[in-house]
């Protein structure tokens, strides 16, 4: 990996693990904040029948407005820590898993409502194995792709990434064990049903072949090296991994 990329990736994590939202500011620091608070619960309540009956008029004349504002919102994700995690969190603690950090961000690693990469960070909760990442470029993976580009229709790139587990006293974001990067093509390039781990990074070579290593890649699979050494690589993937596969700078 280039100093470049390093620092793509850093000043992006600190974005994804702060709990500001909308802030235009660019982020020079990587320290790892997770604090956690929850979005407000909205409550709506029922009105008398009779004052719904005078509010009509009012409310038709603000429906389209409403509606297109709906619309707008529900074209992306939220861009806010606090609600990624409560979307994706439930889905990914069956498998040991926790949301460490998130952010939608824009073309200049900025947390923003109206970017359109969405980046993910999970960390396990106990004990996860060389082979729980590698079955997790999959597994996990499954839980975001291809949902995120069909829920979501202006987002227009996507990582996830697993983590180590966390150190005592380690105020440092941690570099990745896995990632897993798609654009809205190169997620359909994968059948997510049926495919295997072997398949991803296979998938990834390929595309790495045909873009160049200054080529804007469509899907690509990162995999520390100290995990393609291992064993359960070799039984997983079939061969050893010679060298370093490449990280994606996680940004749309």
């Amino acid at each position: 990996m280039g100093a470049g990329t390093l620092t793509a990736f850093a000043r992006l994590d600190a974005i994804a693990g702060s709990d500001e939202d909308g802030s235009q500011e660019p982020v020079v620091t990587n320290l790892r904040q997770v604090r956690r608070r929850m979005p407000p619960t909205i409550r709506t309540r029922r009105s008398f029948v009779a004052l719904a009956a005078l509010m009509a008029p009012i409310s038709v004349g603000l429906a389209p407005t409403a509606l297109s504002a709906t619309v707008a919102h529900d074209s992306l994700p939220p861009a806010a820590r606090a609600e990624l995690v409560s979307i994706f969190g439930p889905k990914v603690k069956r498998f040991g898993l926790r949301v460490t950090r998130a952010a939608l961000v824009d073309a200049k690693q900025r947390r923003n409502a109206h970017g359109t990469h969405l980046a993910i960070y999970v960390e396990p909760t106990g004990a996860y194995t060389v082979q729980d990442y590698l079955d997790g470029t999959v597994d996990v993976s499954r839980v975001f792709l291809p949902y995120v580009f069909e829920r979501w229709k202006d987002l227009r790139s996507f990582d996830v990434c697993q983590e180590p587990h966390p150190r005592p006293g380690d105020s440092l974001a941690p570099y990745p064990q896995t990632q897993i990067y798609a654009t809205r093509t190169g997620s359909k390039m994968i059948d997510w049903s049926t495919v295997d781990v072997a398949t991803l990074i296979a998938r990834s070579d390929v595309e790495a072949a045909a873009t160049g290593p200054t080529g804007a890649v469509r899907f690509s699979v990162y995999i520390a090296k100290q995990l393609t050494r291992d064993p359960a690589y070799q039984s997983t993937v079939g061969e050893p991994q010679v060298g370093d596969t490449p990280m994606t700078p996680a940004y749309g």
